[in-house]
């Protein structure tokens, strides 16, 4: 990515693709909630200008559309057309719409597991925890606030680093936590945006939007877990896992019972696992809460 001109063919095809996976994105999501809040998302033209600028991490104009796109998101929140949780939205879309694209341009990218996730792994779980408790204490609008600022600020350094500009404890993060081949602090990055999309989609259901947490960081932590550790049996499907880690990020995405005691829970848990258990070259930190999300505004 970072050794990429803004105007190579892989550039240009992502920042294209990056373009039409967003609009299409926010079409879908307003088919499928024909809301008038719906309407005002798949319009917002924050979601369109942060779709131009993913694609154009690590270079110079960059900064100029990320500044503009966050000060026109600022406007219209400041005059009463959005609400905060509308930009987040916006931006959680259009990072997703930049992973699929990514994953479909970059199809040999793959970041490496490091060969030991348990410092990962507990931060990943308990941030995710934290967003938990935030939501439970704060309520969803005042999470969103956190959320999308921790989100604002992780971009603009995912791009400096990309830039070749020296982040103080970037380098400590990346020895400590990255990935090789990762993009530094990508796995931070779409965990947010996952947040943010799943705040956003169920604003008005908080216990869901707890569940779908619960599920992303004690499913795939437990999942980890039991993969590592006792990972024998690989999956027809997906040979880079095993049928231990997936029984394990269904035991750990059980817990989301705790917050929607429901029949419909079973299944999301059920569908969660078959979902994380794929050969899918998007980050699961976005795609997964995604899913989950989606299903759970569908039953809820």
């Amino acid at each position: 990515m970072a050794a990429l001109s803004p105007i190579s063919n892989d550039r240009i095809r992502l920042l294209l693709l990056s373009i039409i996976i967003v609009a299409l994105l926010a079409a879908f999501l307003m088919i499928l909630t024909g809301s008038e809040e719906a309407g005002r998302f798949a319009s917002h033209p924050v979601s369109g200008a942060f779709s131009i600028a993913f694609p154009l991490l690590g270079q110079g104009i960059f900064l100029v559309l990320y500044l503009l796109g966050l000060l026109v998101g600022w406007h219209q929140v400041a005059g009463g057309a959005y609400g905060w949780l509308d930009l987040g939205e916006g931006v959680a879309v259009a990072g997703l719409g930049y992973a699929i694209a990514e994953a479909i341009v970059f199809r040999q990218r793959k970041a490496a597991d490091r060969k030991d996730e348990t410092a990962r792994k507990t931060l990943h779980i308990a941030s995710n925890l934290f967003a938990c408790l935030m939501i439970w204490m704060l309520g969803i609008e005042r999470t969103s606030y956190i959320v999308l600022t921790a989100a604002c600020v992780g971009i603009l350094l995912m791009h400096l680093a990309l830039a070749g500009t020296k982040v103080p404890g970037m380098e400590e993060w990346i020895r400590k936590v990255g990935r090789e081949g990762e993009i530094p602090g990508e796995g931070a990055l779409y965990n947010a945006l996952g947040i943010l999309f799943t705040i956003s989609l169920l604003r008005d259901h908080p216990l869901a939007a707890i569940s779908v947490i619960l599920i992303l960081a004690l499913g795939d932590g437990l999942a980890t877990f039991a993969g590592t550790r006792y990972g024998k049996h690989r999956l027809p499907w997906n040979s880079s896992k095993s049928l231990e880690g997936t029984a394990g990020f269904a035991l750990g995405a059980s817990f989301s019972w705790l917050a929607m005691p429901v029949p419909e829970t079973v299944l999301i848990v059920v569908l969660a696992a078959i979902i994380e258990s794929l050969p899918l070259r998007v980050n699961d930190n976005i795609v997964l809460p995604a899913a989950v999300s989606l299903l759970y505004y569908l039953v809820v």
